[in-house]
């Protein structure tokens, strides 16, 4: 190889022969570097005369590519040969040739190179500063390269030895090398799109004139020869200065080769195009324009999708969710696992990635303190450093965003796009079909922003991309875990990526019940690896974190702190990577020498996990202490948990100023105690940077230890409470963002603008000011006065940031934790204000100042909030007549739908409204805030019925499609599909076991079907007309139906017998309904009369706007209405 690359050297620096152009260049100065290449490609007359008469003395070749190689010199054929030999993607199947394999590679890269540029990411330029347009170049290389294609796999005997591919190997390095040399990028743009154009130029008129027999056979054929010949020589010399072994020197040499030898191919080509051109017009061989336009409008597409999501949309994400989102006080030496360590299971997790038989989800479970989400980071580095992380999500509980999975779709969304562009305008579909998209069930989000735009992804070729997610058990509401798991397994219907899923989580009992149900899954556990396994990693650990303290502090010996001290630390921290981790954190603080804090650590005893914890965080705190001040000591020990005990209860973290500003502490303080506990907090070194735990198991000790440092729970809750009182009451007031318009909207009023008015502390006790209150379990006097001055100062700051719908929710929780008696002052207050914030949260989410207007000008003359801000309301607006003194029965307005609603239903226990609409869909709605939780989609035609399973858990809709589906309202899954009937289902109920689904048909028969298996039970038939109704008796053994017959029949259950007909109705009966003891039924009267009456009994007259309902449910006191323009209105009882 040495003498090979000095004989390469020799040829390209000081070449034996110099063409025409090198001649007529002048003598380079002494010491200039002579780049002249060795080939001549341009020749003379007599040359070319020579090598014609040479060629008129032989037969006409067949392979004319072959022609040209065998007249190269051995030298330019052993590089070209090496080249072929080392094509690792190189065959000889007809079907496969190597130079079929080089145009493919050209095609890709010039798509890439294009859809870098249309990112803003490649902007090319002439060395005269013109810019290139690359569309153009990128069309004309693209359609030769097709046209090429086409000719060698339609024509039979066209470059079998495949020296054709040299030439594109060419077409394609002048374009890859643009990556990282933008010196050379007009040189090597021009040689490339250059190189295309007369290869498929030559190509046509090889084919379509030399393959004919004609008289200008000879002539044709030798233009040909001469000019592959010369490309060959460019390409050798290229490819010989391109070798990585050659070196860097080389590849400087290619910068000569290409800007001179350019202009030598083209001088030679030019001689031998007056032999050509008579057979062929200008650009006739280019056959492939509309095709390399519609790849390159594919990719406009994909560009334009993506800045108009940019523009128009900006899908939220949960900041610092990302596994290497940005972390100031992380040490980057613990992000990652040690080299050397995890060894056997990153391997094992590597090995899951590339398998193709392997499962969609690897479940890495283990205890606290194991070390899982450091496996996690190192993982999704690795995926993303060999290209084939799609996106990753860490749960952190007590953080806003990532304690929770409402940004948790839309994360991993964002972060698909940026994996793989092309998914941008399914995404951008997505949100332009439902622009709130980001706000709808996790089920929907993850069907429209993931799943939908993965399906419609197509690609040349199928990828693998791997989602990354850890510490799922710290996502705070178990239904969000149970969602996340069944949905995750569907990420695998994808045609074109296989996508799975690698994730960490605690092996806690929502996650272990959500993997009970998905088959799909492999899992490891963590802390049941090996122990010599296990020992092995920490001792390296220990040995890596222990040798760089000792290397920081000059002081101690060279043998520090000797394999005795580090056998013990590893035995004492075995299986908790946590314990090693806080050990070394904790010695290497840099407030006591580390062999003062080494000797402290070796001191505590115990091996349970408990003792262990207690070795952990016990020397750490104690150092806090003053040992020599009892009095001292214990009032450090206060402070400690009134400041810590805040940082481990907060929903959300603090800055220090915040912190100070919250708990009414000066900012000096709290950096001083903090400045000691580096090792298990967090701590940034400025003070507008939030403070974190570093471990879940700090905050588990805290509150469970026996010691002075103990944090009593609910004490702590109740006093963050009073401080979010307290800067309630100081910080809030009517607009506070200082708006000049009532009619601003949310969405243009700029974050900024919000941030500067409402402090980050101002904010937090805001939003979470009622959590605190509920976990401490205390009735707190303040809450009353403080709602009566700055209810609607609240509720303007929730909505600025926001967040209005999570009001709804905390006057919730407010009236079950403190309402006490109907009859209280603060129970009625909270009545009135969520009746308030119902009736109004449309309008306040959209403009946060329309509480001071529209919604106090259309309130009650009696509402108590109407009262109490009397003051506050827009006064240049009056409106005749009055409202009504009173609330209305009517409680919300839900709307959704883009149909008619012809069926409601409400849960068993009352929380859930399920409504079924002529636009084919269902759709779930929270009861108590009005928020639609659910959208099911499946049915072809318009739902006329929806019933609850009596657990909830369920939900039955019947259809014209003749179909019955259930459903599980957790997710939104379909279970199952009941065909059967031959007309449309009008009317479906559970049985209360849940066990049995009855069906009534305009096929005039009633179906009951096995809710499990979704078998067909029995057929009930005797009416004479379609029907329109069917309900359970309460033991489940009588079904009754209603008919436009005019007639109920009562069914038995098990024989599906007829028990007795009910006459009596002299018009349909659209509905039917057993009274609680099970033996009474009931059908629903008709309104012609405008009341709404069960049975004999008259409840309620409607005024003429409620009276044409097209569907209606009823639970206990509350009834729901559902109307032919997709609204639905719930109505109940008031208290007034």
């Amino acid at each position: 190889m040495l003498q090979y690359i000095k004989r390469g050297k020799n040829r390209l620096f000081h070449g034996h022969r110099k063409s025409r152009n090198a001649e007529q260049q002048p003598s380079k100065a002494k010491g200039q570097v002579d780049h002249t290449p060795a080939v001549p490609v341009s020749v003379s007359s007599s040359q070319l005369s020579k090598e014609t008469a040479q060629l008129e003395d032989t037969s006409l070749p067949q392979d004319l590519w072959q022609s040209a190689f065998d007249q190269l010199d051995p030298e330019e054929k052993d590089i070209l040969s090496q080249m072929h030999a080392s094509d690792p993607k190189r065959t000889d199947q007809a079907n496969h040739p190597q130079t079929a394999d080089m145009i493919n590679n050209v095609i890709q890269v010039t798509k890439e190179r294009y859809e870098k540029c249309q990112q803003g990411g490649l902007r090319i330029s002439r060395s005269t500063g013109k810019d290139i347009d690359l569309r153009q170049l990128s069309q004309k290389i693209i359609d030769a390269a097709l046209s090429f294609k086409e000719i060698i796999s339609t024509t039979a005997g066209f470059d079998p030895t495949h020296h054709a591919a040299s030439a594109w190997a060419v077409v394609s390095l002048g374009l890859t090398m643009t990556k990282n040399r933008f010196d050379l990028r007009d040189a090597l743009f021009d040689s490339s799109e250059y190189l295309a154009n007369v290869l498929a130029r030559c190509a046509y008129i090889e084919k379509n004139f030399y393959s004919a027999d004609s008289q200008e056979k000879a002539e044709i054929g030798h233009a040909i020869v001469r000019v592959y010949k010369v490309v060959l020589q460019y390409a050798a010399e290229v490819l010989a200065g391109h070798k990585p072994s050659v070196g860097r020197w080389i590849l400087d040499t290619v910068t000569a080769i290409t800007k001179q030898r350019l202009l030598e191919l083209q001088t030679s080509v030019k001689e031998e195009e007056q032999h050509l051109q008579q057979w062929i017009q200008l650009d006739e061989h280019l056959q492939h324009g509309k095709n390399a336009e519609n790849i390159l409008a594919q990719i406009d597409e994909v560009s334009t999708s993506l800045r108009n999501l940019v523009q128009k949309f900006n899908l939220p994400i949960a900041e610092g969710a990302f596994y290497n989102s940005y972390n100031p006080y992380m040490d980057s030496l613990e992000a990652l696992c040690l080299p050397g360590t995890r060894t056997e299971l990153l391997c094992q997790v590597s090995e899951w990635a590339e398998s193709s038989g392997s499962k969609c989800i690897f479940w890495l479970n283990g205890m606290a303190g194991t070390g899982k989400s450091t496996i996690a980071r190192t993982v999704a580095q690795t995926f993303r450093e060999n290209g084939q992380l799609g996106a990753s999500f860490f749960f952190k509980k007590g953080e806003a965003d990532r304690g929770n999975a409402r940004r948790f779709m839309s994360t991993i969304a964002k972060q698909l796009i940026a994996h793989d562009q092309q998914l941008a305008s399914g995404v951008l579909k997505a949100i332009e079909t439902d622009p709130d998209i980001s706000e709808k069930s996790l089920r929907d989000q993850f069907d429209m922003l993931i799943l939908q735009p993965l399906q419609a992804l197509e690609l040349n070729q199928t990828t693998s991309m791997v989602i990354v997610i850890d510490a799922l058990d710290e996502c705070e509401h178990d239904n969000e875990i149970r969602i996340i798991l069944e949905l995750l397994p569907h990420v695998q219907y994808s045609t074109f990526i296989r996508l799975k899923v690698f994730l960490t989580s605690r092996p806690e009992l929502p996650v272990q019940l959500g993997f009970k149900k998905v088959d799909n899954h492999q899992d490891l556990v963590l802390h049941e690896l090996p122990q010599p396994v296990i020992e092995h990693d920490i001792r390296l650990y220990l040995k890596d974190r222990l040798s760089k303290i000792k290397d920081d502090n000059d002081t101690l010996p060279s043998n520090w702190p000797g394999s005795d001290r580090i056998e013990k630390s590893v035995r004492m921290s075995i299986p908790l990577f946590i314990f090693a981790a806080t050990v070394c954190r904790f010695i290497g603080d840099g407030i006591r020498s580390p062999e003062e804090r080494i000797i402290a650590i070796l001191q505590s005893q115990g091996v349970s996990q408990s003792a262990q914890m207690e070795n952990i965080y016990q020397p750490v705190l104690e150092q806090i202490l003053n040992p020599s001040d009892e009095n001292e000591s214990r009032k450090l020990e206060n402070e400690f948990c009134d400041i810590v005990g805040a940082i481990i209860l907060l929903t959300a973290p603090l800055s220090i100023q915040s912190l100070g500003e919250l708990l009414d502490v000066p900012e000096g303080n709290i950096s001083f105690l903090l400045k000691k506990l580096h090792s298990v907090l967090s701590v940034p070194k400025g003070v507008h940077l939030p403070v974190r735990i570093l471990h879940l198991s700090f905050r588990d000790y805290l509150l469970n230890t026996e010691s002075a440092f103990h944090v009593d729970e609910e004490e702590t809750h109740k006093k963050i409470a009073l401080h979010c009182l307290r800067v309630i009451n100081c910080g809030l007031k009517h607009n506070i963002c200082c708006m000049l318009s009532n009619g601003t909207q949310r969405i243009d009023i700029p974050r900024q603008t919000v941030d500067q008015h409402l402090s980050a502390e101002l904010q937090y006790a805001c939003r979470y000011w009622v959590y605190h209150v509920e976990q401490s379990k205390a009735q707190i006097s303040e809450v009353l006065p403080l709602l009566k001055k700055h209810f609607l100062h609240w509720l303007e700051a929730m909505s600025l940031m926001g967040i209005i719908q999570e009001a709804v929710g905390m006057l919730n929780t407010l009236q079950s934790s403190i309402g006490g008696h109907t009859d209280s002052e603060i129970s009625k207050f909270l009545y009135d204000a969520k009746r308030f914030l119902l009736k109004n949260i449309h309008i306040i989410d959209i403009a946060p100042y329309q509480l001071y207007c529209s919604a106090l000008i259309f309130s009650p003359t009696e509402s108590i909030i109407r009262k109490a801000f009397e003051g506050e309301r827009f006064r240049r607006i009056h409106i005749l007549p009055q409202e009504e003194s009173f609330w209305s029965a009517e409680i919300q307005t839900l709307e959704g739908h883009s149909g008619w609603v012809e069926s409601v239903a409400f849960s068993t226990d009352g929380q859930t409204v399920a409504s079924g609409s002529t636009d084919h869909t269902i759709k779930l709605w929270d009861v108590t805030t009005g928020e639609e939780r659910q959208t099911l989609k499946g049915h072809s035609g318009p739902v006329l019925s929806v019933a609850f399973s009596a657990d909830g858990q369920t939900v039955a809709s019947g259809s014209t499609d003749e179909t019955i589906k259930l459903w599980d309202t957790t997710t939104g899954e379909e279970h199952q599909t009941l065909k059967g009937h031959s007309g449309s289902v009008h009317s479906v109920a559970f049985s209360l076991d849940g066990q049995t689904v009855a069906s009534g048909s305009m096929d005039h028969t009633i179906k009951l079907w096995d809710a499990v298996t979704g078998e067909e039970r029995q057929t009930l038939k005797g009416h004479s007309g379609p029907v329109l109704s069917v309900a359970f008796s309460a033991d489940g053994q009588t079904v009754a139906s209603g008919s436009t017959d005019e007639t109920i029949k009562l069914w038995d259950v098990t024989t599906g017998k007829e028990r007795q007909m009910l006459k009596g109705h002299s018009r349909s009966v659209e509905s039917v309904a057993f009274l609680a003891d099970g033996r009474t039924v009931t059908s629903q009267a008709s309104l012609s009369d405008a009341w709404v009456a069960f049975g004999s009994e008259k409840i309620l007259w409607l005024p003429s706007e409620y009276r044409a309902f097209s569907s209606s449910a009823n639970r206990d006191d509350i009834l729901a209405l559902g109307y032919d323009n997709g609204r639905v209105f719930v109505v109940g009882p008031s208290t007034d």
